[in-house]
């Protein structure tokens, strides 16, 4: 995936020339919401609904002003067709405010695009599955964020900075024992043939591709346990880039490429790809 390059939005236009606040509060406090896009050859955004809606509720849950969102649909409207060829990532900041938590009272929103290629697909880079086992690192409650891509990634950074060595994702728990989500993705199990997913209620994030499966196949949400998985028939990781992946192994489990479960998994990336086309 390459660096890509970055853009402000200036009320009227994206320029590539800019200097970002130093007393912004993004920077200085993570005060802000992000969402990564994958677009397909004509520069359109298939899921951009899911993304928007869950803009719309991280603006809501952060108190930022009820125009908000106006501002940010406007200028994704304008985002030049070579901004939009592959990847991009809208970042969405409360802006400077006075030295302190307290955010201004009329705060000038800042909208930062990061455009770069986005990688293949997961299921092409690893056609054999991802390889995955449980983080250490625990994700700590706070009902007011659950389901926000909000700035501060702090917990993912200490998750992805303990990998287990040839792992490609982790799974990751809250500090009571459930199962929440993968580092950078939502998780879903097969089990009896049917779909699981885990509540998204105190910590973790709403993923799109995981709204996207919530609204087009029978899925089941409710608690999961590691020891779910463990017994599950199969397994899948998810996010906006890298699609739909099984997991080929997690800790010690192995699943096995021959259950029909696998093609279940398989197929459900097919669906979403062709959104793609």
């Amino acid at each position: 995936m390459s660096v890509g390059t970055y853009w402000l939005w200036n009320g009227k236009q994206w320029l590539s020339e800019f200097v970002w606040p130093t007393a912004d509060r993004a920077l200085h406090y993570g005060d802000g919401l992000f969402e990564t896009l994958r677009f397909n050859h004509l520069g359109e955004a298939p899921l951009w609904f899911f993304h928007a809606e869950r803009l719309q509720q991280g603006l809501l849950a952060l108190g930022f002003p009820v125009t908000s969102f106006n501002l940010i649909e406007q200028a994704f409207a304008a985002l030049p067709k070579e901004l939009r060829q592959s990847g991009g990532k809208l970042l969405i900041s409360r802006g400077v405010s006075e030295r302190g938590y307290a955010p201004a009272e009329n705060p000038e929103i800042q909208l930062l695009w990061h455009a770069f290629t986005a990688p293949e697909w997961g299921v092409d880079r690893f056609p054999q599955g991802f390889k995955a086992d449980f983080s250490a690192v625990k994700l700590a409650p706070q009902p007011l964020l659950a389901g926000v891509k909000h700035l501060n990634r702090l917990e993912q950074v200490l998750i992805r900075s303990r990998f287990v060595e040839g792992c490609q994702e982790m799974v990751v728990c809250d500090n009571i024992g459930n199962v929440v989500e993968g580092c950078m993705s939502n998780l879903f199990i097969l089990k009896d043939s049917k779909l699981y997913t885990p509540k998204i209620e105190t910590c973790g994030v709403n993923g799109v591709i995981r709204r996207w499966l919530l609204e087009n196949e029978q899925v089941n949400v409710t608690r999961l346990l590691p020891e779910d998985l463990l017994t599950a028939e199969a397994l899948f990781f998810c996010n906006s880039l890298n699609g739909i992946v099984p997991v080929s192994q997690l800790a010690e489990r192995q699943y096995s490429l021959k259950y029909q479960g696998w093609q279940t998994i398989l197929n459900l990336q097919q669906k979403l790809e062709a959104l793609f086309c």
